[in-house]
């Protein structure tokens, strides 16, 4: 699953491309931990309404996409350990610039 990150005044948040999922922290490193608990916190609800997975999760509005396509730094944990117990292949959260250029 494909993310952005982002600072938003004093909080980071990271937001799902393929699905529209947001977490936020005060803290950058703790960005993979929130986002994988987020998902599986969505995943957990879907399941009590009798769907499977992320079914039923739209993709995030566009900007977001751009806002990844942008990034040009990967935020990735070093312990995995630390994040939820999840089976999914892998998360690839993209740090945002600062500012984007004009449309």
């Amino acid at each position: 699953m494909s993310a952005v990150a982002f600072r938003e005044g004093d909080a980071w948040i990271v937001q799902g491309i393929e699905h529209d999922i947001c977490a936020h922290a005060q803290d950058l490193s703790d960005l993979p931990a929130v986002f994988m608990r987020a998902i599986a916190e969505t995943v957990v609800i879907a399941q009590h309404l009798g769907r499977q997975g992320l079914e039923g999760v739209k993709p995030a509005p566009d900007r977001f996409r751009k806002m990844f396509d942008l990034a040009q730094t990967r935020v990735l944990p070093i312990n995995v350990d630390s994040l939820p117990d999840w089976p999914m292949q892998g998360i690839d959260i993209r740090l945002a610039p600062a500012e984007l250029p004009a449309s």
